[in-house]
């Protein structure tokens, strides 16, 4: 016990800048009058420049990048221009974890504020697994779609462009996450590592690629849609540097000023307080709920949560959405469980080769 006392208050760990640049340290300190501890650290973390300093310290003055540097969005825009002014069905292809959920709630009412007629679909986890398929398009063109809009998937899924543009579907892809060598034969691609890509910024959730798609469309940011974008972008683990701080401190914001009904609703159900609102309420009471209903049964009483513009149904959906969550940690501590009981089965030379069980998960 001694050992662990001593640990905790005499680590070994020590804050080291013997090897910091102690010039560029004051020229911060200097420029911007901050301690020159804080100039320091600014410089530990990569922040060497004034400018770079200022836009770290000082979030509320900085502006979001242009949507346009993002290849590909020029394609975008003007086909969905042309489909909302040629009242096209727009169909908005998502995911179902909190990242995609916010990002089709995200397309979905920036479409429908530039008078887009606009709907979504989510795959079933179970039935239908990840991203955009066959018949799920072969669906949307029956029911008279012309055009499907990808969010936070869609870069790895060959088949599904191929088959669209086989059914006649103009078919965009807006993503985020690593491409394959082989991209898909898409209409547009919007996603920041896309291979070319002058972006400024890597790093987005699909949340925030779709926020930089209703952006470019509506030619300014939509401030209103900022909550969903930071509940995507903390949700999905991103790092919070740059576009990705700004989008979570602005949305956090406005989550704590007048979160809308489906967000208090979770808010309430979840426990949290929203004047002390911070991204550990997202990443751990709000994004577990979101989450358990495509991890459960089927991401749709999500996306309608986000959607709500009322407070009895956002009440009712948050409260499924809460049973999903409870389900799903029961499901987990009865996993964890079963494979302690396995472990116990094990030779005991097996045992000492065995991780330490767990135990009851929260």
């Amino acid at each position: 016990m001694t050992k662990k006392v001593n640990e905790l208050l005499y680590p070994e760990t020590r804050w080291k800048f013997e090897q910091q640049d102690e010039r560029a340290a004051r020229a911060l300190a200097e420029n911007l009058n901050i301690p020159p501890l804080i100039a320091r650290l600014l410089i530990a973390r990569g922040i060497t420049t004034v400018e770079a300093a200022e836009r770290f310290i000082y979030i509320d003055k900085n502006d979001f990048h242009d949507p346009f540097l993002l290849d590909g969005m020029d394609d975008v825009v003007r086909r969905l221009k042309q489909a909302i002014l040629g009242h096209e069905k727009i169909l908005v292809f998502g995911d179902y974890d909190a990242d995609g959920v916010s990002a089709t709630a995200i397309m979905l009412l920036g479409l429908r504020a530039l008078g887009a007629e606009a709907d979504y679909y989510v795959p079933n986890r179970f039935d239908e697994g990840y991203g955009p398929n066959v018949p799920a398009l072969e669906k949307a063109r029956k029911e008279r779609y012309s055009l499907v809009v990808t969010v936070d998937t869609g870069i790895a899924a060959i088949e599904a462009a191929e088959a669209a543009r086989h059914l006649g579907l103009d078919y965009i892809v807006t993503d985020h996450h690593e491409p394959p060598p082989e991209l898909p034969d898409a209409y547009a691609i919007v996603n920041p590592k896309k291979p070319g890509c002058p972006y400024p910024f890597k790093s987005l959730a699909g949340a925030g690629v779709a926020f930089k798609v209703i952006h470019a469309l509506s030619g300014r940011a939509p401030e209103a849609l900022l909550d969903l974008a930071a509940v995507g972008t903390i949700c999905d683990l991103v790092p919070l540097v740059d576009e990705n701080r700004l989008i979570a401190a602005k949305g956090l914001a406005a989550l704590a000023a007048a979160p809308r009904p489906g967000l208090r609703a979770l808010m309430k159900v979840a426990g949290i307080l929203k004047q002390d609102l911070t991204a550990d309420d997202i990443g751990f009471g709000i994004g577990p709920r979101i989450n358990a209903a495509g991890r459960m049964d089927d991401a749709r009483p999500a996306v309608e949560l986000l959607l709500a513009d009322s407070e009895a149904p956002a009440d009712a959906l948050a409260e499924q959405l809460d049973d999903y969550n409870r389900e799903r940690k029961a499901v987990v501590d009865q996993i964890a469980a079963e494979a302690c009981a396995e472990v116990e089965r094990f030779p005991e030379e097996e045992k000492k080769s065995a991780r330490h069980c767990p135990g009851k998960l929260a």
